[in-house]
Order: structure tokens, then C-alpha cells, then sequence
């Protein structure tokens, strides 16, 4: 039982993580080739006509070379954002290493009157860890 209770934990922490970040994949990630100088050369001036934006949904975003240290691209890259979303995965990653998701819980006064949710939780409402935890993974109001 405890076997499949921390696979669970674990299997809802890699699925709210996949949900709110995307995979981060490096551009220096794959093997090097061994390219001569001609030939980089020629990458190069041929790459140089046809770059073109990305295009993105997202409101900032960035491409950054690990190895020069340099930003390659960026929307908005400098803009400071919400760290929203981070918040919500370490929340959600400490009450599942932490409590029972059958557990109930009976909503206090400051946390009905806490703003930002969509729950509409009342004081003295009754609920699910659970039922809070997948609560806190809905998306938030803008």
C-alpha cells in the first residue's frame, strides 16, 4: 500500500510538472560534430537568409547559449514575471510527501477569504486534500 501510495505521489508530481513547464531542451545538448571551417562557413551564410521569428504564445520567452554565456534570442527577457507556477509545483510537491489526499479539511476563515481562487470555498467548508491540491493546480485568473 505505501509502495503504491508514494508511486502515486510521485506519478501526480511528474504529471503537474510536464503540465505547467515544458521540457527544457538545450541547443548544446546534442553530440558535436566535427565540422571543418568551409563547412561552418557555408552553414552559416546559408542560415543567415532564412532565420526567422519563432513564433510563440507564450509572453516572454528566451533562448540563451550556455556555452558563450550570451542570449540568442528573447521576448520579453527582461520583463520580471510571476513566479506563480513554480510556487504551485513546490506547494503541491510538499503536501504530497506530506499528508494523506483522503484527509479532510475544514476551511478556515482566512483561507475562504483569501483571494485569486476559483473555488468559491466557504468558512467551514469540507474537503479533500485531494480535492485542494487538484484546486491549486487549476489555472490561474489572469
Amino acid at each position: 500500500m505505501l509502495k503504491n501510495k508514494n508511486l502515486l505521489k510521485v506519478l501526480i508530481i511528474f504529471i503537474l510538472i510536464l503540465t505547467i513547464c515544458p521540457p527544457i531542451i538545450y541547443a548544446d545538448d546534442e553530440e558535436e560534430e566535427e565540422l571543418s571551417i568551409n563547412e561552418l562557413q557555408e552553414i552559416v551564410e546559408s542560415s543567415a537568409n532564412t532565420v526567422e521569428e519563432p513564433i510563440l504564445n507564450s509572453k516572454a520567452a528566451i533562448i540563451y547559449d550556455r556555452t558563450t554565456k550570451k542570449v540568442m534570442w528573447g521576448k520579453n527577457e527582461n520583463d520580471k514575471k510571476a513566479m506563480a507556477s513554480t510556487t504551485k509545483i513546490m506547494t503541491a510537491i510538499i503536501v504530497l510527501e506530506n499528508t494523506n489526499l483522503k484527509d479532510t479539511v475544514v476551511i478556515s476563515k482566512k483561507a475562504a477569504n483569501t483571494g485569486g481562487s476559483r473555488l468559491k470555498l466557504n468558512t467551514g467548508d469540507k474537503t479533500t486534500v485531494n480535492d485542494l491540491l487538484y484546486g491549486l493546480m487549476l489555472r490561474s485568473r489572469k
